[in-house]
């Protein structure tokens, strides 16, 4: 909302400064000279090793400022609006771009992001890493005393089957995305569900201890609670048994929903953003054969998949196809932490610039090919340090937005967030995962990130004696290295000889 508000205030900065003919910036800039505006430090510094004294160039984000949290001024709008060439990310911690470029007239400006100079990967969550809802994901350590009895009434509702979603296409969206994860074709997607959720029953209604389907209903008792242990992890099935035996129905029940807590609804796993409300579904299996039955053989790797009923098709199609893109499409933003990357990025901006401006293109030209010559000279730095190596493996008491760093060397990692979380404080479970990772392995060194309150990495420190060190990931710098012209150069080569000391 805030992030709204601004937009709209400085929407309407621009609009009364355009009527009024008034204009913003350096008076002392020729009308000739490109005006560049960057929304962080990375590619502010790539801009000005290209262009030497031949532009004006502008960071957004204030020195020592947390680029995740920014949000920009109308006067950051109105010089937006008014430069040359705008660059920013392309993730998260500058959504707020897209709304702002919506509001005004681009035809006149050049844009860049960075995200599109490279290939991406998605955001990794590793091992004993907690994500901005406070959930590790290290193995969910399901403990058994968790788990209470639940009745029958827990799994109330109406419910239809998946079955007749996949045979009428309501999940195709979802299927073509889940087949994209696993590398398969949607038709063999489709196949392996149709299997995998087989049901005789499209409808069903379950309320108290029973369970109705079409006119015939029959009352269950609770037989207790089975817990499985497979591939993916620990589960719960409750178990029910038909109080008189009917011939239209199954005499034995079993049903899980993720929850297995006396207040399983209240749990974080099942909340959900509110701009997509959560349709509720369980697994059901059911037979005549006895619990044990469902739990072997051809059963065990199956189970009917019912949703919520009172959700037409169309909009559990459109929930589950949203909620999976959602999930598998969110891109690591971090692109400009590996020198090779930085190449690539610097390239682009470099010809963006030159085609911009031809008078000073062979001055840029010349610029790009000595810095591109020094990003090769860090790159081989780097590849050094990590071809000498003791160990190959990083451990961070912080965010960890090193992911293309990391995939460039060939390096391990554990960390307490992913890059882009806007958390601080882990829980102490995952203090005490990462406390564990440096002793068992004897790693010296826990890294911070910059303008870090560093709590954590201190915390693990005192724990283990490994010495806390900084691994700069050129987000921002804070107000003195910026007064002193600090560079991208500066800081990685920094990173050079810290990374030499964990991994010697």
């Amino acid at each position: 909302m805030r992030k709204f508000i601004s937009f709209i205030l400085a929407a309407l900065l621009v609009f009364s400064l355009a009527a009024c003919g008034q204009t913003e910036g350096n008076t002392d800039v020729s009308e000739s000279e490109l005006s560049v505006i960057t929304t962080i430090f990375a590619p502010y510094d790539f801009v000005r090793q290209i262009v030497g004294d031949n532009a004006e160039v502008t960071m957004l984000l204030p020195p020592a400022a947390e680029s995740h949290s920014f949000e920009p001024t109308p006067k950051d709008i109105i010089k937006i609006q008014e430069c040359d060439v705008f660059i920013y990310v392309g993730g998260d911690s500058d959504a707020w771009v897209d709304n702002v470029l919506d509001s005004m007239d681009t035809s006149n400006m050049k844009i860049i992001t960075l995200m599109d100079c490279v290939d991406v990967v998605e955001e990794e969550i590793i091992e004993g890493m907690e994500d901005d809802h406070g959930h590790d994901h290290e193995d969910e350590e399901f403990d058994p005393a968790d788990v209470k009895d639940r009745p029958m009434s827990d799994f109330a509702g109406s419910w239809v089957s998946g079955i007749p979603l996949i045979q009428d296409g309501s999940l195709d969206e979802y299927i073509g995305h889940t087949a994209e994860e696993e590398e398969i074709t949607p038709a063999e997607h489709k196949a392996n569900l149709l299997k995998g959720w087989t049901s005789d029953f499209d409808n069903m209604i379950t309320y108290g201890d029973t369970l109705e389907i079409g006119d015939v209903k029959a009352d269950y008792t609770y037989q207790g609670y089975k817990i499985v242990e497979s591939d993916h992890g620990a589960s719960v099935w409750y178990t029910y048994q038909i109080a008189a035996p009917n011939d239209a129905l199954p005499s034995y029940l079993m049903f899980n929903d993720h929850g297995y807590g006396a207040d399983h609804e209240d749990e974080d796993e099942h909340e959900h953003d509110e701009e997509h409300e959560e349709i509720a579904h369980i697994h059901l299996k059911y037979g005549n054969e006895g619990f044990d039955a469902l739990l072997t053989g051809d059963n065990e790797n199956w189970s009917s998949f019912y949703f919520d009923r009172t959700h037409s098709n169309a909009e559990i199609g459109e929930f589950m196809g949203d909620h999976d893109h959602e999930e598998a499409h969110e891109f690591d933003e971090h692109v400009w932490t590996s020198p090779r990357n930085a190449k690539l990025i610097v390239q682009k901006i470099s010809d963006t610039l030159c085609a911009l401006d031809p008078d000073n293109a062979e001055t840029y030209k010349a610029n790009t090919t000595s810095y591109l010559g020094e990003l090769d000279e860090l790159d081989a730095a780097f590849q050094a340090v990590v071809d000498g190596a003791a160990r190959k493996t990083l451990v961070f008491g912080d965010r960890f937005p090193f992911r293309y760093f990391a995939d460039a060397y060939g390096l391990e990692y554990f960390a307490a967030f992913p890059g882009c979380s806007t958390e601080t404080e882990a829980s102490a479970k995952t203090v005490a995962f990462l406390i564990d990772k440096i002793k068992d392995e004897a790693i010296p060194v826990v890294f911070h990130v910059e303008l870090s309150n560093q709590k954590m990495a201190n915390a693990i420190s005192e724990s283990t004696g490994a010495k806390v060190l900084l691994l700069h990931a050129c987000h921002n710098v804070s107000k003195a290295e910026f007064e002193s012209g600090v560079t991208y150069l500066d800081l990685m080569k920094q990173n050079v000889e810290n990374l030499k000391e964990v991994l010697n």
